[in-house]
């Protein structure tokens, strides 16, 4: 009979010794999964506010000349941030249809999810003074998010820490809902800080800005917008031409053709980046208006001779 109490005995101490271990394992273990999905739905808060900048940049930035209209509306206007926060509603931003405003994951909820873009006046890239009547400094847009976690019903808030047996000294969790930032914290009830990005590289974007311009249809060219904007950086820097009209007259009697007429040629790919005009005399007038293939430059030349059919950098096996 004694061995049989020593041997119960035993028994009941492994018993009391596993109930006290799974006390802390599983509190430890509910805890490090709460913070792990409060983790992963931070970063997705964060990504939201990325994803509004990056998604913006596919946007129509300007009408050249000098109309930099849609750029500042869709800032002004908080597109970007308006179609972020419709995407990501439901913390993941894969689909394109809006989902439910609020997430439950196993021990942590996610909610009001919102992001707001504004103007960023402390990034700016100014426009040379040559180009300053074609192009103007619009300035950047900078991105914010913000969403609440809280931990969801069935977390355990107190557990054995207090009334008689307690274990724990204080209860297991204490606050309410977690505001969470894309960047940074939160100061007097708002996100403060955010990721910002400069908006539009002044390149030639648009259909109308993509087509060619025959030296001989003037100003009548299919590329109205580069036309214009190089037509006014000339007519900015164009000199006096008195000099030389009154040279050609009193040698020839007459100035044939205004020195000072602007004259344009942008040839592309479809035409392999030549101009072909038959002058009318023994000149076939073949000649190179834009860099590309077989331009005399050797890095203009090298660097077509590099172009793939890629997107975003990944290229077709």
């Amino acid at each position: 009979m004694v061995r049989l109490r020593g041997r119960a005995s035993q028994r009941g101490q492994g018993t009391t010794e596993l109930a006290l271990g799974l006390l802390l394992f599983v509190t430890i273990l509910i805890f490090g999964i709460h913070f792990a999905e409060v983790g992963y739905l931070s970063l997705k808060v964060q990504e939201a506010a990325t994803s509004a900048l990056w998604d913006t940049t596919s946007a129509e930035m300007h009408t050249l000349p000098n109309d930099f209209k849609p750029l500042t509306d869709l800032i002004n206007d908080d597109t970007p941030g308006k179609l972020a926060t419709e995407r990501y509603q439901d913390f993941d931003g894969r689909t394109s249809k809006t989902g439910r405003p609020r997430v439950v994951q196993l021990f942590t909820s996610a909610e009001g999810l919102e992001v707001t873009c504004r103007a960023a006046g402390g990034i700016s890239f100014a426009p040379s003074r040559s180009t300053s009547g074609v192009y103007k400094d619009v300035g950047g847009m900078s991105c914010t998010a913000q969403a609440e976690l809280s931990p969801v019903k069935k977390f355990t808030r107190r557990f054995l820490d207090r009334g008689r047996g307690a274990f724990f000294d204080v209860p297991h969790y204490t606050m309410g809902a977690i505001p969470v930032c894309g960047l940074g914290r939160v100061r007097g009830g708002e996100c403060a800080g955010g990721f910002g990005i400069l908006l539009d590289d002044w390149g030639l974007a648009s259909a109308e800005e993509s087509r060619e311009c025959r030296v001989l249809d003037d100003a009548g060219c299919d590329n109205q917008a580069y036309y214009r904007s190089a037509r006014k950086v000339y007519a900015a820097h164009l000199p006096g031409m008195g000099a030389s009209q009154r040279l050609a007259r009193s040698i020839v009697g007459q100035a044939p053709i205004d020195p000072g007429k602007f004259w344009m040629s942008f040839r592309g790919m479809d035409s392999g980046f030549q101009e072909k005009e038959n002058g009318g005399d023994q000149d076939p007038n073949d000649w190179k208006t834009t860099p590309g293939a077989g331009s005399r430059s050797p890095e203009y030349n090298s660097s077509y001779s590099k172009r793939q059919n890629c997107f975003l950098g990944t290229c077709p096996p």
